[in-house]
């Protein structure tokens, strides 16, 4: 008999603790305490020069995100980088993040490669996905990643335990996307992966001082 009312109440107990949690995960929002401001990414740096990408009503209806930038930039060398970026205030209310993992190109393109990479910027490593898309005769080399308060994350699953962790510690949710893209010239899958890198290493820190972790 005790056995048994010993596990009714670790039952109640546990029902009690589940719903405390589900409340805090649904209802408590913390603020982050600034905004997103992308304006601080130059449109020019290190040869690079950009101009504004704008999004159709229908895409920025389903991203659902706070602020977006979505730019191209080419340089001298006539190399071109899509630099995009999503910042989500709080992941908890509107819409979560969408993963280019479920959305790269249809339409005769397919993933040809998708896995993640550590890339070096400036003496810190990093680990981004990096997806090779297109068909036989073009292709793109794409990084994504994600950031949030716990730093870069490569996975949707991580992302979303993440969104766990923050709330349970009243720690805002905002979290964001970042995706570069580059055109596989002459077959070179190295040269593009440079050229990302290249970009990386003039846009890292204002992309930095551009979000509010």
């Amino acid at each position: 008999m005790e056995k048994t009312t010993g596990k009714y109440y670790f039952v109640i107990a546990l029902l009690i603790v589940s719903g405390a949690l589900s409340l805090v995960l649904r209802y408590v929002r913390v603020q982050p305490d600034r905004a997103s401001d992308f304006s601080v990414i130059p449109m020019e740096s290190g040869g690079w020069i950009g101009k504004e990408l704008p999004l159709s009503d229908f895409t920025l209806e389903v991203l659902k995100a706070t602020n977006i930038m979505s730019r191209s930039y080419t340089d001298s060398r006539q190399r071109r980088v899509s630099f995009f970026v999503g910042y989500f205030e709080d992941q908890k209310y509107g819409s979560q993040i969408h993963s280019p993992r479920h959305c790269l190109p249809g339409g005769g393109w397919g993933v040809l490669d998708l896995r993640p990479i550590e890339i070096e910027i400036k003496g810190n490593g990093y680990t981004v996905n990096r997806a090779v898309i297109g068909d036989k005769k073009f292709r793109q080399v794409v990084y994504y990643w994600f950031m949030t308060r716990s730093g870069v994350l490569t996975d949707e699953y991580a992302l979303k335990f993440d969104l766990v962790i923050n709330s349970l510690r009243f720690r805002p949710t905002d979290a964001a996307l970042i995706r570069l893209i580059t055109n596989v010239r002459g077959g070179d899958e190295a040269a593009a992966d440079a050229t990302l890198k290249d970009f990386l290493l003039t846009f890292h820190d204002p992309l930095g001082k551009s979000l509010p972790f």
